[in-house]
């Protein structure tokens, strides 16, 4: 029975893994998907996981008498619960009654996803706890919850890469959960024959469960194509198609096409007055452009507008090529010619990567992306950008970008973010001028006086260029950059107190996007992110340390209720420690080598090789008897130093250009790294089990799920703070730093 239960404990893992990546996406896709929405999500996930074992696992496992019986009724649900959640999540517009790409507002973003996960991540934990409970039989009780935490782990990475890299490239949503589901009865059909009771019933149930699934293949397409044009209703949905980089949406509404990647809104064809301004406005800064840069956005009408242009050449970068391919199919008016035109290059890659090795220098650059609304697009507006662009612009070129804004009233929340935007131009460029409109668009150069907002001479030269359009023209010019218009814009962007740079490892300009998304709804919640501030969140430590100190003044009269507490503060911290360093990693990659999304899917499979790693070695030591508090103690020595050294390798490989560093950094040291927080993180949790269970005694489900629940709930906690406050406000440097406290907190409080 041990192999087959095996089996069943690693395909636990892998359906985890596999829903989590799906409905995560699918989540992300209905609520705007910014780091907001991905932090409530996930903490979402990992709350209710932490639940499962800490509540359901701890409580009442061991009440359970036929808990082999238990586990294959568990086996059976898992098969179900993801493909209703998924279902769930398709009608989830309809009942929050949005539209569409409608930004959603915190509090039903909150509950919406808590509601829906909480079934499904129940299950999983009570699951992993019962697992350990029926793998332990007769042995040694501490080292069967490390072999179980291994077998999970296992799962978790082979499903994690498996759907990224595979999956998802080939197969839609309901066919890949629903595949999933059955193969999560082939464990529950081997475990049958160990069975002595209820046989009759669990086989019934697991041949209806399997006639149940046979038919849902059978319609499956239907119900992949009927959901979906319900969540996309009133518009009319053409296609949805997944690719590694996101899944991308093309609706039609009577005669416009629009785009949306990953629920948000990308372009909508056609649009003229929006292409019309991106191009004109920054081709009328140049004397004379003839070879440009365009990063994104590119086939929504703006290629056409350029190639009036008497051009030389055009290198369009767009990151994923499935979105030029679906352009191609449904707007063929506007790209069968621009795309086939010899002067243009499309390069399908990250357009910061590009930028970085780009040997050539442009006359124009735009960026026409989304603005900083995630951290993976702030790095597109960031100080190390801006200078990345400088290098490549030429003495007379022209950068240019937009933000949405408004022509007449800017409020504080708006404010802040267009002026941490011009303030960090401002330290790179020597010329910066600021359009006012429902798109504030900015415009930067290398020479004092290159640029101009006067309406009569972008007028003047947009005659000399003979070019017919329909809105750019003089009386639409003498309206938008209207003297009035333009002082109101340039009082409102005069900081009146020092302005925060928004960097690559200090990204602020996010963290003002989200408090700008937030005014829009309840007032408290926008409240909320104002008054969090460094000097706060520093306080909340140091209150942290009064609170370890009076345990350890106290440890000689309750040292027996304060020790076991030591243990699971360290597990709690551990975890918050462990989902940031993920985070750090993968946007400090992102920020240095781009998004390139393979390596991405690597970096988080590195993280649980090293966990599989830790957590085989430690239990291994714990068989030999050799798992003690002082091992305890230094595994958490490590965890308090790790944070330390990410920050100066961040900084290293950002500085370095050359070809070995960049090779050396992209495929080996942010490979290793991961490694190497897994395997501390493996290393913690079968010890921290073995020292509870021997100072308290007890059962092993109980404690099992109290130490598998508090480490996912310290995880739970990491990821909604660290991503949405911690990591904007004080950067990749303080934030591992403020994690190295905590930490350290845990640490004093084991040794005392």
């Amino acid at each position: 029975m041990r192999k087959k239960l095996t089996t069943a404990l690693i395909l636990i893992g892998f359906t985890s893994m596999v829903s989590q990546i799906i409905l995560m996406r699918e989540l992300m896709i209905v609520f705007y998907g910014n780091e907001l929405s991905l932090g409530i999500t996930l903490a979402g996930w990992l709350f209710w996981v932490g639940i499962g074992g800490w509540g359901l696992g701890r409580f009442f496992v061991a009440r359970i008498k036929k808990k082999l019986l238990f586990f294959i009724y568990g086996e059976i649900l898992a098969a179900f619960f993801p493909f209703l959640t998924l279902l769930a999540i398709r009608f989830l517009p309809r009942t929050l009654g949005t539209l569409p790409g409608e930004i959603i507002g915190f509090l039903p973003m909150f509950y919406a996803s808590f509601i829906l996960l909480a079934p499904f991540c129940l299950l999983c934990g009570f699951l992993f706890v019962l697992g350990c409970d029926i793998y332990s039989l007769d042995k040694e009780k501490s080292t069967q919850i490390g072999y179980v935490y291994i077998l999970d782990a296992i799962g978790t990475s082979t499903g994690g890469i498996l759907v990224s890299i595979f999956l998802i490239r080939c197969f839609h949503s309901f066919f890949i959960l629903t595949t999933v589901g059955f193969l999560n009865l082939i464990p529950a059909f081997l475990l049958f024959p160990a069975i002595k009771t209820n046989k009759k019933t669990a086989i019934l149930s697991l041949l209806f469960v399997l006639i149940t699934i046979i038919c849902i293949f059978c319609k499956i397409n239907f119900l992949n194509s009927y959901s979906l044009r319900k969540q996309w209703e009133p518009f009319r949905l053409l296609t949805s198609q997944n690719s590694s980089y996101g899944n991308t949406v093309v609706t039609q509404d009577e005669e416009q096409y629009t785009f949306f990647n990953n629920g948000l809104y990308m372009f909508t064809v056609p649009d003229l007055l929006t292409c019309e301004k991106i191009v004109h406005f920054a081709f009328l800064q140049h004397p004379a452009p003839q070879e440009v840069l365009l990063i994104g956005g590119g086939v929504g009408g703006v290629l056409e507008e350029m190639f009036k242009y008497p051009l030389k050449k055009i290198d369009y970068v767009e990151l994923d090529p499935l979105v030029i391919k679906l352009a191609a199919k449904y707007i063929p008016s506007l790209t069968e010619t621009v795309l086939n035109d010899s002067r243009l290059n499309v390069k399908n890659m990250d357009g910061r990567l590009f930028v970085k090795k780009t040997r050539d220098t442009y006359d124009i650059i735009i960026v026409n992306l989304p603005e900083p609304f995630t951290a993976q697009l702030n790095r597109f507006y960031t100080k190390e950008f801006f200078q990345e662009i400088k290098r490549i612009l030429r003495d007379d070129g022209v950068f240019c970008f937009g933000i949405t804004s408004s022509p007449n009233y800017i409020g504080e929340e708006q404010k802040q973010l267009l002026l941490s935007l011009s303030e960090t131009l401002k330290t790179v460029f020597t010329e910066i001028k600021v359009f006012p409109g429902d798109v504030s668009f900015f415009f930067a150069g290398k020479n004092k006086g290159a640029l101009t907002d006067q309406w009569t001479i972008l007028a003047q030269r947009l005659k000399n260029y003979n070019i017919q359009t329909r809105y750019v023209r003089d009386y639409y010019l003498s309206a938008e950059l209207s003297k009035e218009r333009i002082d109101y814009l340039q009082q409102r962007l005069h900081p009146e107190r020092e302005v925060k740079v928004n960097t690559d490892f200090r990204p602020i300009s996010y963290f003002y996007d989200m408090i700008l998304w937030n005014s829009y709804f309840n007032v408290s919640f926008k409240n909320l992110f104002t008054v969090i501030t460094a000097q706060r969140i520093y306080l909340i430590v140091a209150l942290f340390y009064i609170v370890i100190f009076i345990f350890i003044l106290l440890k000689k009269k309750f040292y027996a209720k304060i020790f076991p507490w030591s243990v699971l503060l360290a597990v709690f911290t551990t975890g918050f420690a462990e989902i940031t360093f993920q985070v750090v990693t993968l946007l400090s990659f992102q920020i240095i080598y781009g998004y390139v999304y393979y390596k991405l899917s690597v970096i988080l499979t590195s993280f649980m090789l090293g966990l599989i790693l830790g957590g085989w070695w430690i239990t291994k030591l714990i068989e030999r008897k050799k798992g003690n508090l002082r091992l305890f103690i230094k595994i958490q020595l490590l965890v308090c130093g790790y944070p330390f050294i990410l920050p100066l390798l961040f900084r290293i490989f950002s500085k370095r250009t050359d070809y070995i560093s960049f090779y050396l950094g992209s495929n080996i040291v942010f490979a290793l790294l991961p490694i190497i927080a897994g395997f501390i993180g493996g290393l913690q949790f079968p010890l921290a089990n073995k020292l509870y269970l021997q100072f308290k005694g007890g059962k092993l489900s109980k404690t099992a799920g109290l130490i598998y629940g508090l480490d996912l709930f310290g995880a739970c906690l990491g990821a909604f703070l660290i991503s949405i406050f911690i990591l904007p406000i004080l950067g990749i440097p303080g934030t591992c730093f403020v994690v190295a406290l905590l930490n350290i907190g845990s640490l004093l409080f084991l040794i005392f």
